[in-house]
Protein backbone atom coordinates (compact mmCIF):
# COMPACT_ATOMS: atom_id res chain seq x y z
CA UNK A 1 0.00 0.00 0.00
CA UNK A 2 1.37 3.43 -1.01
CA UNK A 3 2.54 5.95 2.05
CA UNK A 4 0.05 8.63 2.57
CA UNK A 5 1.61 11.53 2.03
CA UNK A 6 -0.71 14.39 3.62
CA UNK A 7 -1.38 11.54 6.86
CA UNK A 8 2.02 11.07 7.32
CA UNK A 9 2.79 11.29 11.37
CA UNK A 10 5.26 8.42 11.78
CA UNK A 11 8.61 10.51 10.46
CA UNK A 12 10.70 11.97 12.79
CA UNK A 13 10.20 15.56 11.03
CA UNK A 14 7.92 17.64 9.84
CA UNK A 15 6.55 17.53 6.68
CA UNK A 16 5.78 20.76 4.45
CA UNK A 17 1.65 20.84 5.09
CA UNK A 18 2.47 19.69 8.90
CA UNK A 19 4.33 22.59 9.58
CA UNK A 20 1.35 24.80 7.62
CA UNK A 21 -1.15 23.47 9.44
CA UNK A 22 0.53 23.73 12.78
CA UNK A 23 0.38 27.60 12.11
CA UNK A 24 3.98 28.09 11.05
CA UNK A 25 5.45 29.88 7.75
CA UNK A 26 4.39 32.73 5.81
CA UNK A 27 0.72 32.90 5.10
CA UNK A 28 -0.40 33.77 1.53
CA UNK A 29 -4.01 34.56 0.02
CA UNK A 30 -4.33 35.59 -3.53
CA UNK A 31 -7.91 38.00 -3.59
CA UNK A 32 -9.60 38.89 -6.96
CA UNK A 33 -11.54 41.97 -8.45
CA UNK A 34 -14.28 41.81 -5.86
CA UNK A 35 -11.66 42.77 -3.19
CA UNK A 36 -10.41 45.28 -5.35
CA UNK A 37 -11.60 49.51 -5.03
CA UNK A 38 -13.03 50.23 -8.79
CA UNK A 39 -12.51 53.26 -10.34
CA UNK A 40 -15.59 55.72 -9.20
CA UNK A 41 -15.63 54.79 -5.46
CA UNK A 42 -14.86 56.65 -2.44
CA UNK A 43 -11.93 55.86 -0.94
CA UNK A 44 -13.39 56.48 2.97
CA UNK A 45 -16.66 54.41 2.52
CA UNK A 46 -15.98 52.14 -0.88
CA UNK A 47 -19.16 53.09 -2.22
CA UNK A 48 -19.86 54.24 -6.03
CA UNK A 49 -19.88 58.27 -5.61
CA UNK A 50 -22.98 59.52 -7.37
CA UNK A 51 -23.48 63.19 -9.10
CA UNK A 52 -25.60 64.46 -6.09
CA UNK A 53 -22.82 63.62 -3.39
CA UNK A 54 -20.44 66.16 -5.27
CA UNK A 55 -17.11 64.33 -5.97
CA UNK A 56 -13.85 65.50 -4.90
CA UNK A 57 -10.41 64.78 -5.95
CA UNK A 58 -7.07 65.24 -3.94
CA UNK A 59 -4.06 66.29 -5.42
CA UNK A 60 -2.76 62.73 -4.82
CA UNK A 61 -5.39 61.39 -7.24
CA UNK A 62 -8.04 60.38 -4.53
CA UNK A 63 -11.71 60.20 -5.12
CA UNK A 64 -13.62 61.13 -1.87
CA UNK A 65 -17.48 62.01 -1.52
CA UNK A 66 -17.93 65.31 -0.06
CA UNK A 67 -19.49 64.12 3.01
CA UNK A 68 -16.55 61.79 3.87
CA UNK A 69 -13.83 63.88 3.10
CA UNK A 70 -15.23 67.24 5.20
CA UNK A 71 -15.90 64.94 8.30
CA UNK A 72 -12.12 63.10 8.03
CA UNK A 73 -10.47 66.65 7.70
CA UNK A 74 -12.88 68.28 11.18
CA UNK A 75 -12.29 65.03 12.43
CA UNK A 76 -8.18 65.64 11.99
CA UNK A 77 -8.63 69.27 12.86
CA UNK A 78 -10.04 68.13 16.49
CA UNK A 79 -7.84 65.43 16.97
CA UNK A 80 -4.64 68.12 16.52
CA UNK A 81 -6.61 70.54 19.04
CA UNK A 82 -6.36 67.98 21.43
CA UNK A 83 -2.89 66.52 20.71
CA UNK A 84 -1.47 70.02 20.84
CA UNK A 85 -3.08 70.93 24.76
CA UNK A 86 -1.45 67.53 25.48
CA UNK A 87 1.85 68.33 24.16
CA UNK A 88 1.87 72.09 25.35
CA UNK A 89 0.61 70.61 29.26
CA UNK A 90 3.84 67.76 29.12
CA UNK A 91 6.24 70.84 28.11
CA UNK A 92 4.62 73.35 30.86
CA UNK A 93 4.70 70.19 33.65
CA UNK A 94 8.70 69.25 32.19
CA UNK A 95 9.39 73.08 32.87
CA UNK A 96 8.03 73.69 36.20
CA UNK A 97 10.46 70.17 37.00
CA UNK A 98 13.81 71.56 35.81
CA UNK A 99 12.66 74.81 37.62
CA UNK A 100 11.72 73.24 40.88
CA UNK A 101 14.92 71.14 40.18
CA UNK A 102 17.26 74.21 39.42
CA UNK A 103 15.70 75.74 42.84
CA UNK A 104 16.95 73.23 45.26
CA UNK A 105 20.40 72.61 43.60
CA UNK A 106 20.53 76.18 44.27
CA UNK A 107 19.10 75.85 48.00
CA UNK A 108 21.28 72.60 48.73
CA UNK A 109 24.28 74.76 47.48
CA UNK A 110 23.41 77.21 49.59
CA UNK A 111 22.83 75.15 52.54
CA UNK A 112 26.32 73.79 51.69
CA UNK A 113 28.13 76.96 51.99
CA UNK A 114 26.71 78.50 54.79
CA UNK A 115 26.47 75.43 57.01
CA UNK A 116 26.11 74.59 60.49
CA UNK A 117 29.51 74.57 61.41
CA UNK A 118 29.84 78.26 60.22
CA UNK A 119 26.85 79.12 62.09
CA UNK A 120 27.93 77.48 65.79
CA UNK A 121 31.09 79.42 65.53
CA UNK A 122 28.81 83.07 65.35
CA UNK A 123 26.94 82.15 67.87
CA UNK A 124 28.01 82.84 71.55
CA UNK A 125 25.57 81.40 74.07
CA UNK A 126 26.58 77.79 74.98
CA UNK A 127 23.10 76.80 75.29
CA UNK A 128 22.30 78.03 71.75
CA UNK A 129 25.41 76.43 70.08
CA UNK A 130 24.59 72.94 71.97
CA UNK A 131 21.13 73.69 70.68
CA UNK A 132 21.78 74.02 67.28
CA UNK A 133 24.13 70.48 67.54
CA UNK A 134 21.87 68.65 68.65
CA UNK A 135 19.29 70.09 66.03
CA UNK A 136 21.14 69.16 63.04
CA UNK A 137 21.62 65.52 64.04
CA UNK A 138 17.88 65.16 63.96
CA UNK A 139 16.58 63.09 60.89
CA UNK A 140 14.86 65.33 58.96
CA UNK A 141 13.87 63.07 56.19
CA UNK A 142 10.24 63.85 55.35
CA UNK A 143 7.88 60.67 54.46
CA UNK A 144 8.75 61.66 50.86
CA UNK A 145 11.99 61.14 50.64
CA UNK A 146 11.90 57.91 52.60
CA UNK A 147 9.10 56.57 50.25
CA UNK A 148 11.36 57.48 47.24
CA UNK A 149 14.20 55.83 48.93
CA UNK A 150 12.06 52.92 49.45
CA UNK A 151 11.51 52.62 45.92
CA UNK A 152 15.15 52.97 44.48
CA UNK A 153 16.12 49.72 47.41
CA UNK A 154 12.89 47.83 46.94
CA UNK A 155 12.09 48.26 43.53
CA UNK A 156 10.19 44.58 43.45
CA UNK A 157 7.60 45.50 45.71
CA UNK A 158 4.21 46.14 43.47
CA UNK A 159 3.55 49.28 44.78
CA UNK A 160 7.12 50.30 43.95
CA UNK A 161 7.35 48.74 40.58
CA UNK A 162 9.38 51.56 38.07
CA UNK A 163 7.29 52.71 34.55
CA UNK A 164 8.25 53.97 31.50
CA UNK A 165 7.36 58.23 31.39
CA UNK A 166 4.99 58.43 28.16
CA UNK A 167 6.43 61.38 26.43
CA UNK A 168 4.55 62.93 23.85
CA UNK A 169 6.34 63.98 20.40
CA UNK A 170 5.01 67.31 18.77
CA UNK A 171 2.87 66.70 16.66
CA UNK A 172 1.59 67.77 13.21
CA UNK A 173 -0.46 70.93 13.06
CA UNK A 174 -1.78 70.41 9.61
CA UNK A 175 -4.20 67.96 8.17
CA UNK A 176 -3.49 64.90 5.89
CA UNK A 177 -4.92 63.08 2.66
CA UNK A 178 -6.19 59.88 4.69
CA UNK A 179 -4.87 57.74 1.52
CA UNK A 180 -1.32 59.29 0.63
CA UNK A 181 -0.28 60.93 3.93
CA UNK A 182 0.58 64.14 2.91
CA UNK A 183 -0.89 67.54 3.55
CA UNK A 184 -3.96 68.17 2.31
CA UNK A 185 -6.34 71.94 2.78
CA UNK A 186 -9.40 71.97 2.04
CA UNK A 187 -9.12 74.23 -0.66
CA UNK A 188 -6.69 71.84 -2.52
CA UNK A 189 -9.56 69.65 -3.33
CA UNK A 190 -10.64 69.30 -6.80
CA UNK A 191 -14.48 68.96 -7.95
CA UNK A 192 -14.68 65.78 -10.55
CA UNK A 193 -17.55 65.40 -12.50
CA UNK A 194 -18.32 61.46 -13.25
CA UNK A 195 -19.97 60.61 -16.27
CA UNK A 196 -21.49 56.77 -15.46
CA UNK A 197 -23.49 54.75 -18.20
CA UNK A 198 -27.31 54.49 -18.35
CA UNK A 199 -27.64 50.74 -18.07
CA UNK A 200 -26.18 49.12 -14.84
CA UNK A 201 -24.28 46.38 -14.48
CA UNK A 202 -24.47 43.68 -11.50
CA UNK A 203 -26.44 46.65 -10.19
CA UNK A 204 -23.41 49.11 -10.19
CA UNK A 205 -23.04 51.88 -12.84
CA UNK A 206 -19.49 51.99 -14.18
CA UNK A 207 -17.59 55.67 -15.05
CA UNK A 208 -17.25 56.35 -18.29
CA UNK A 209 -14.92 58.62 -20.65
CA UNK A 210 -16.28 62.06 -21.22
CA UNK A 211 -14.68 61.99 -24.93
CA UNK A 212 -14.51 58.35 -25.72
CA UNK A 213 -17.47 57.23 -24.02
CA UNK A 214 -15.89 54.17 -22.95
CA UNK A 215 -16.11 52.25 -19.52
CA UNK A 216 -13.29 53.09 -17.38
CA UNK A 217 -12.47 50.28 -15.22
CA UNK A 218 -8.56 49.81 -14.84
CA UNK A 219 -7.42 51.98 -17.24
CA UNK A 220 -5.12 54.83 -16.11
CA UNK A 221 -7.54 58.00 -15.65
CA UNK A 222 -6.93 61.77 -15.88
CA UNK A 223 -8.48 65.04 -14.29
CA UNK A 224 -8.96 68.08 -16.20
CA UNK A 225 -8.84 70.54 -13.45
CA UNK A 226 -10.96 73.52 -14.81
CA UNK A 227 -13.90 71.65 -16.59
CA UNK A 228 -13.71 68.74 -14.01
CA UNK A 229 -14.14 66.30 -16.77
CA UNK A 230 -12.38 62.56 -16.60
CA UNK A 231 -10.99 61.61 -19.01
CA UNK A 232 -8.27 57.95 -20.65
CA UNK A 233 -4.81 58.77 -20.38
CA UNK A 234 -4.20 57.51 -23.58
CA UNK A 235 -6.42 60.38 -25.28
CA UNK A 236 -4.43 62.86 -23.42
CA UNK A 237 -1.42 62.69 -25.97
CA UNK A 238 -3.52 63.69 -29.10
CA UNK A 239 -6.78 65.48 -27.71
CA UNK A 240 -4.96 67.62 -25.10
CA UNK A 241 -1.18 68.15 -25.06
CA UNK A 242 -0.97 69.45 -28.55
CA UNK A 243 -3.62 72.23 -27.82
CA UNK A 244 -3.82 72.39 -23.93
CA UNK A 245 -7.22 72.92 -24.03
CA UNK A 246 -10.37 71.10 -22.62
CA UNK A 247 -11.66 69.16 -25.37
CA UNK A 248 -15.31 69.27 -24.24
CA UNK A 249 -15.78 72.74 -22.53
CA UNK A 250 -12.37 74.44 -24.47
CA UNK A 251 -10.92 75.98 -21.55
CA UNK A 252 -7.50 76.65 -21.55
CA UNK A 253 -4.93 74.21 -19.36
CA UNK A 254 -2.29 74.65 -17.76
CA UNK A 255 0.60 71.88 -16.84
CA UNK A 256 -0.64 71.51 -13.29
CA UNK A 257 -4.69 71.69 -14.27
CA UNK A 258 -3.97 67.56 -15.40
CA UNK A 259 -4.48 65.73 -13.02
CA UNK A 260 -3.62 61.91 -13.11
CA UNK A 261 -6.28 60.14 -10.64
CA UNK A 262 -5.63 56.68 -9.23
CA UNK A 263 -6.81 53.63 -11.28
CA UNK A 264 -9.25 50.85 -10.31
CA UNK A 265 -8.07 47.64 -9.15
CA UNK A 266 -8.20 44.46 -11.68
CA UNK A 267 -7.74 40.69 -10.38
CA UNK A 268 -4.68 40.81 -13.01
CA UNK A 269 -0.74 40.71 -10.87
CA UNK A 270 0.97 43.07 -13.59
CA UNK A 271 -1.79 45.94 -12.87
CA UNK A 272 -2.90 45.99 -9.09
CA UNK A 273 -1.67 44.22 -5.71
CA UNK A 274 -3.32 40.72 -5.77
CA UNK A 275 -1.75 39.01 -3.26
CA UNK A 276 -1.74 39.23 0.54
CA UNK A 277 0.80 37.93 3.23
CA UNK A 278 0.92 37.52 6.44
CA UNK A 279 4.52 36.53 7.78
CA UNK A 280 4.48 34.08 10.71
CA UNK A 281 7.26 32.21 12.67
CA UNK A 282 8.67 29.58 10.77
CA UNK A 283 9.47 26.48 12.13
CA UNK A 284 13.77 24.94 11.09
Amino acid sequence: MSRHSKNNTATHHFTYREKEAAGHGTLKRRYGKDSQLAFGCCSLCLKPILEKEEPLASPCGFLYCKGCIYANLLAQKQQIKLDLAAYEAQEEAKQAKEDAEALAAERQLLESTLGVNRQVDFIKSADDRARLQLSSKIDLETTAEKAKELRRTSFWVPGFTPSAEVVLAKPDEFTKDPMSGKALKLKQLMPVHLKRSEDETKGETVVMCSVSNKAITHQMPVLLRPSGHVIMESLLKDMVLPTMTCPISGLKLRQKDIVHLQAGGSSFSAHSTVEAKKYRPSMT
